[in-house]
């Protein structure tokens, strides 16, 4: 993967769009990093990604493609990050946190829960004598201001010897 990947995401339609729009889509799919935009003028615009998930793209499939390669690089102490840009509505807490704390199953949930058992899952296939110290964090910046959604730390964290999250200390 290169330094920096740039994705589009397409959610699926709401229940709500749904009922008030139909099943219509402004997008026209053409391939895994392409798509067609169809404007109120009906003129096309073609954009072209790294990659496309678009609204039948599963949640595993996000955290493969763009997350997991960051996983592993933390691991190996490098830092990662993952932006999500877009107007309001336009997806960005789906591709996050998944649906809803009361519809989320393992299909559905998002990035964010993929990526901390992705950490711990592969920490646990780590060496008896390796040492983490993790830090993880999400913000959310809205009308210029910055909101700390999730911000969790493990110090002195040995998988070998460590096996439960309620063993780990946090500060």
């Amino acid at each position: 993967m290169s330094n920096i990947t740039v994705c589009a995401r397409f959610r699926p339609l709401s229940s709500k769009e749904r009922r008030d729009h139909g099943d219509a889509l402004c997008i026209q799919y053409v391939d895994s990093e392409t798509f067609i935009f169809k404007d109120e003028k009906a003129e096309e615009l073609t954009f072209s990604f790294d990659r496309v998930f678009y609204d039948k793209s599963e949640q595993i499939d996000v955290y493969r493609h763009l997350a997991q390669p960051i996983v592993q690089d933390a691991l190996n102490a490098i830092n990662g990050t993952i932006i999500t840009f877009g107007q309001t509505g336009a997806g960005k807490t789906y591709s996050m946190e998944g649906p809803g704390v009361l519809e989320c199953d393992a299909v559905k949930k998002g990035l964010l829960s993929r990526v901390v058992e992705g950490i711990f899952e592969c920490t646990k296939s780590s060496d008896d004598t390796s040492k983490y110290s993790i830090k993880l964090s999400m913000v959310e910046i809205y009308m210029e201001k910055v909101r700390y959604k999730y911000i969790c730390y493990w110090y002195d964290y040995f998988p070998a010897i460590r096996t439960s999250r309620d063993q780990i200390s946090r500060s």
